[in-house]
């Protein structure tokens, strides 16, 4: 039997790498899991893999949760609102093994996860090895850095501020405390 070899990378974070090996059979679940346990993604995010071709374009998704209905309404010919966009084939992770998806010996996809804060990661396929019978798979093979999800800082309340600084806080937060009152106006005003 043969593993493939994934090589991960983050743009954002030089020092992040991950090699995963995963048996052919196995799918693309099993690969999610691994990369959450070994990245440490926290929570139970959605979460996407994304075929790729040499230039990083989407060609097929696979996700977590397929949310998108199977029978969907053919669209409007007249539709002016918005220009057509090709909707690339969707299938879930449990349903896919590694096997249907490599077509390319360096079969390239993306990883995304958690959609309202996303982290997305670059996946390359690096080789093909025989499958150790005494491994188990899917597996982490190398971790080179931890990877560091960017944090809003918050403002000290010691810190010092210039007077631009003040006067812009100090207007945004009049805003916000009218924001009540002008309700109450606007509901106190007479029908036309």
């Amino acid at each position: 039997m043969h593993a493939y070899r994934f090589r991960m990378l983050h743009e954002d974070q030089d020092d992040f790498l991950r090699d995963f090996d995963i048996l052919s059979s196995q799918t693309f679940y099993d690969f999610h899991k691994t990369i959450k346990e070994s990245v440490e993604l926290q929570g139970n995010e959605l979460a996407s893999f994304f075929v790729c071709d040499r230039n990083w374009r989407k060609k097929k998704e696979i996700t977590l949760i397929n949310m998108k209905e199977e029978s969907q309404e053919p669209e409007d010919e007249d539709d002016r609102r918005s220009p057509r966009q090709s909707r690339i084939p969707v299938c879930e992770m449990v349903k896919v093994r590694i096997k249907d998806i490599i077509d390319d010996p360096h079969q390239r996809l993306l990883y995304e996860y958690d959609f309202l804060n996303p982290k997305v990661f670059f996946i390359e396929l690096s080789k093909i090895v025989d499958a150790d019978k005494g491994s188990q798979y899917p597996v982490c093979i190398k971790s080179t850095g931890k990877f560091v999800t960017a944090t809003i800082p918050l403002i000290p309340d010691n810190i010092d501020l210039d007077e631009e600084d003040v006067a812009l806080v100090s207007e945004f937060d009049d805003i916000m405390d009218n924001d009540d009152n002008d309700i109450a106006i606007f509901e106190a005003e007479p029908e036309f």
